[in-house]
Order: structure tokens, then C-alpha cells, then sequence
């Protein structure tokens, strides 16, 4: 969108960055292989079964721990099962990683979000998630969908409450500040809009 918005320059991200003051929000980790290994080989059933073929490797005969090999193919297939849907999951995460467009040096560009710095000014496009919180700078008939917000309740309580306070003060800038924030997660509808980030990390 046409803008005279510079955003920050590379010295104050560097400055910022060097502050801590960065969206680094911690990835969910995924389970490791040992986890996986340990949740289908220490299971009550293989702890049954596996008494058994003890006491029957013991005082039985050998043919009677045939089903020793069930026990070994079933937490086989378990554990290869999961590492490959782990496999799976670890490169859809990658390919999925969310990018945000910021004005940087008069520039917008895409970077990821865990880049994204205090102050940065954020080009939001139709059909773009809010990845951070901010307030509006720029918009024309913009329009957000937070329905999918966790604790959207909450945020609109709290909405109402800056809103009464700043009428109260019959103050219009804060009146209108309170109308024009947007909360990180929710999804741009309509229009374009820049938005400076008020707020980073989890």
C-alpha cells in the first residue's frame, strides 16, 4: 500500500534485538525419539506379557514363548508408526512457519515471526494473521475476525474497560486508541493496514 511509513532502521533493530525486546515465542516442542521408544515399550500390556514370557522362558517350554514375537512386532510397528508421523509433522512445521510483512528502512519486506522486533511497523494484507499486538496506524475498511482468539472473552472485557475509562476522561485520542487495537491471532478480513507491534514474545 502506498505509505511514507520508514518503519525502523537496521540500527535500532540490532539496538532492539540486543535488548531482548524480540517475538521469540518458544516452538511446542515435539516428542523425541526416546519418549516414543519408552511410551510403547513400558506399557502394563508388554508388562504382563512380558512377565509371562519370563516365568515361561523359566519353568515352560520353549514353544509356549512363541508369543514373545507378538510382543516385540507389536511395540515394533508402534514405535515406527510414530517416529514416522513424528517425521511428518517436524517438516509440515517448517514448511508452515509463519512469515510477517514489515516496513524496515522505507521497505516492506517478509521475515519470519520470531524476527519480528518492539516498534516494528507490520503491512497487514487480507486474509493475514495478526501475529503480534499493536495498534492501527494506516487502514480503509478494515475489518478483523477474532472469533478464533483464546480467551476472545476476556480481551473484549478488557477492551470495554479502556473504552469506558477513556470516556469517562472524555479523552478522544484514547477513545479512538482503544477502538484501533488489534490483538495478536486474530484474522485480517478485509483491506490493508499497517500496524506498529506494541508487544513481543508469549
Amino acid at each position: 500500500m502506498p505509505t511514507a511509513i520508514e518503519g525502523l532502521t537496521r540500527q535500532e533493530v540490532a539496538e532492539r534485538i540486543a535488548r531482548g525486546q524480540v517475538n521469540d515465542v518458544p516452538a511446542v516442542p515435539s516428542r523425541t525419539v526416546g519418549h516414543i521408544v519408552r511410551a510403547n515399550v513400558f506399557t502394563r500390556f508388554n508388562a504382563l506379557l512380558g512377565s509371562l514370557l519370563v516365568v515361561i522362558l523359566i519353568v515352560g517350554p520353549i514353544q509356549d514363548a512363541l508369543f514373545g514375537f507378538v510382543l516385540i512386532a507389536n511395540a515394533g510397528v508402534g514405535i515406527f508408526q510414530e517416529l514416522r508421523a513424528k517425521r511428518t509433522l517436524d517438516g509440515l512445521a517448517v514448511l508452515t512457519s509463519p512469515q510477517a510483512r514489515i516496513v524496515r528502512d522505507g521497505e516492506v519486506r517478509e521475515v519470519p515471526v520470531t524476527e519480528i522486533v518492539l516498534d516494528d511497523v507490520l503491512e497487514l494484507q487480507p486474509g493475514d494473521q495478526i501475529v503480534v499486538d499493536g495498534e492501527v496506524l494506516e487502514a480503509a475498511a478494515l475489518e478483523v475476525d477474532d472469533a478464533d482468539v483464546k480467551r476472545a472473552g476476556e480481551a473484549l472485557v478488557t477492551r470495554i474497560g479502556r473504552l469506558a475509562d477513556a470516556a469517562r476522561g472524555t479523552d478522544r485520542a484514547a477513545v479512538q486508541r482503544a477502538l484501533d487495537e488489534v490483538e495478536s491471532a486474530a484474522r485480517q478480513l478485509a483491506a490493508t493496514c499497517d500496524v506498529p507491534v506494541d508487544q513481543v514474545g508469549g
